[in-house]
C-alpha cells in the first residue's frame, strides 16, 4: 500500500501514522474510497472491512455478521446463497417498477351536464320550430352548434376525469399490492440471510474461539464463556485473523508490541494510528 499524509509518502505492508495528525476513521474511510484524504493506494476492501476495518477502543461490532463475512472471505458458501440471490433480484425488479400516476383532473358535476343537455335540447326545439315556420334560422343554428359543442366538451372532460380517477385508483391498488409483495420478499430474504449467517458462523466458530483466546493483551473479561460475547476489540481482531483481506486494517490499540507484530498476527497489512 501507499499513503500520502501531510506531504509524506508511506509505502509497505506496515505504516505507522502515530506521529501524524490524522484520524484512524479518516484513514479507514479513505481505504474504502469514501473519503479523499489521506490519499491511499491499496487493494479494495471486502465486506469484513465494513465491520472490522478500523479497530479502536470505542468501536461497536455486530460479531455474528462480521464473522459470517469473514467466512465468506475464505470462500465458504451455503445452501441458502442461491435463494438469497434470487430474492435480491426479485426485490430489485420490484423497486425498479415504481408506478407513475396520471394527472388528477377536476371532476365535472353531473348537474352541469344535465343543464347543458337541457339547453341543447331547447335550442334544437327552437331551431325546429323556426324551420317549420320558414323563419330565419342562422342564429338558432349557431346557438345549437355552440350549445352542442359545450355539451360535448364537458362530457369529454367528465369522461377523462372518470378515467383519470379509475387509473389512479387502479395504479394505487397495484402499488399497494407490490409493496405488500416487497415486504413479503424482504422478510423471506432476511430469514434466508439469518439462516446463511448461522451456517457460516458455525463453520468457523471453533477457529474464532481459538483466535479470541489468542488475542494479545487480553484480560479475563475478554474471554467470556461464549466467544461471541467477547468485547468488540478482541472480537474484531479475532475475526480479522480468520478473514482473508488484502486491504490495510487501521489499528488503534496497544495490544501489539509493534505495528509489524499486529500485521503478522492478523495476516493483513496494517496502518497504526
Amino acid at each position: 500500500m501507499r499513503l500520502r499524509v501531510c506531504g509524506t509518502t508511506y509505502e509497505g505492508r506496515v505504516v505507522d501514522l502515530r506521529c501524524q495528525p490524522v484520524a484512524g476513521g479518516d484513514v479507514a474511510a479513505a481505504v474504502r474510497g469514501a473519503w479523499p484524504l489521506p490519499a491511499v493506494e491499496a487493494p479494495s476492501p471486502g465486506p469484513v472491512y465494513d465491520y472490522c476495518g478500523h479497530v479502536h477502543p470505542s468501536m461497536g461490532l455486530r460479531t455474528k455478521t462480521a464473522l459470517a463475512a469473514a467466512a465468506r472471505s475464505r470462500g465458504h458458501e451455503t445452501a441458502h446463497d442461491e435463494p438469497i440471490a434470487e430474492l435480491r433480484d426479485q426485490l430489485t425488479d420490484l423497486d425498479r417498477a415504481e408506478p407513475t400516476l396520471p394527472s388528477a383532473r377536476e371532476p365535472v358535476d353531473d348537474d352541469a351536464i344535465t343543464e347543458l343537455r337541457e339547453s341543447a335540447a331547447a335550442a334544437r326545439g327552437r331551431l325546429e320550430a323556426r324551420e317549420r315556420l320558414d323563419a330565419e334560422t342562422a342564429d338558432s343554428r349557431a346557438t345549437v352548434r355552440e350549445t352542442t359543442q359545450r355539451l360535448a366538451q364537458r362530457e369529454t372532460e367528465r369522461a377523462a376525469a372518470r378515467q383519470s380517477r379509475r387509473q389512479r385508483r387502479d395504479r394505487a391498488r397495484e402499488y399497494r399490492s407490490r409493496q405488500a409483495e416487497r415486504r413479503r420478499l424482504a422478510d423471506r430474504l432476511a430469514n434466508r440471510r439469518r439462516d446463511a449467517r448461522r451456517v457460516l458462523v458455525d463453520r468457523v466458530a471453533d477457529e474464532f474461539a481459538t483466535a479470541v483466546d489468542a488475542v494479545p493483551g487480553s484480560a479475563s473479561d475478554d474471554r467470556p464463556g461464549d466467544p461471541l460475547d467477547a468485547p468488540p476489540v478482541p472480537a474484531a481482531l479475532a475475526i480479522l485473523r480468520l478473514a482473508t483481506t488484502d486491504a490495510p486494517v487501521v489499528v488503534a490499540t496497544d495490544r501489539f508490541r509493534s505495528p509489524t507484530a499486529a500485521a503478522d498476527w492478523l495476516g493483513a497489512p496494517v496502518v497504526r494510528c
